[in-house]
């Protein structure tokens, strides 16, 4: 009887992946806008389906502070350009150039991790806009949603993978061809 509690206690524990994979990189802060857009579609995906902690990372969002990524136009001062969301690089994933040095393998696993949460908001724009509209209280469903459809050929439009960035000062785009290669 014993060896059935313990096989069960192992399945359970095999069962909780994004939880036990979590642990790899912890808690990280990525820094959306000050105000909530389609463009964001994939994140609160990402997020709602634990595709960040199936890479090892917890993403914390919040709008204003101290941050180790930012969903930006622009990067500020001491953020790289990983990933283009937006192409042709007007909304970039940029890492703490602090991070990216001296933790390269967690920016890949966020990179990698928001790319399977844009993918799959291309493949399912209804369930991407459910995810925000959870996470993002007091949004417009309709307004959002035609947003969201306006948005999800932006994402990858002339780019031969998700997050393809284009060389250049302030810019590493090795993460995102990392992340699309896989781990």
């Amino acid at each position: 009887m014993r060896w059935l509690a313990a096989l069960l206690t192992a399945a359970a524990l095999a069962g909780c992946g994004g939880t036990a994979s979590t642990s790899a990189f912890g808690e990280t802060t990525l820094a959306l806008g000050p105000e909530p857009s389609a463009d964001e579609a994939g994140v609160y995906l990402a997020t709602e389906r634990d595709y960040d902690g199936g890479e090892g990372v917890e993403l914390e969002l919040t709008r204003e502070g101290p941050a180790d990524f930012r969903l930006v136009a622009r990067p500020p001062a001491g953020c790289v350009a990983v990933l283009a969301v937006v192409r042709p690089a007007k909304l970039v994933l940029c890492a703490d150039e602090v991070t990216l040095r001296e933790e390269r393998a967690k920016v890949v696993a966020v990179a990698r991790g928001l790319a399977r949460g844009y993918l799959q908001a291309q493949r399912e724009p209804d369930e991407a806009v459910e995810a925000m509209l959870t996470q993002v209280p007091g949004l417009d469903r309709d307004e959002l949603s035609a947003q969201v459809d306006d948005a999800v050929a932006t994402w990858t439009a002339g780019a031969r993978y998700f997050g393809e960035l284009a060389p250049g000062p302030g810019r590493d785009p090795s993460v995102a061809a990392d992340a699309a290669t896989g781990p």
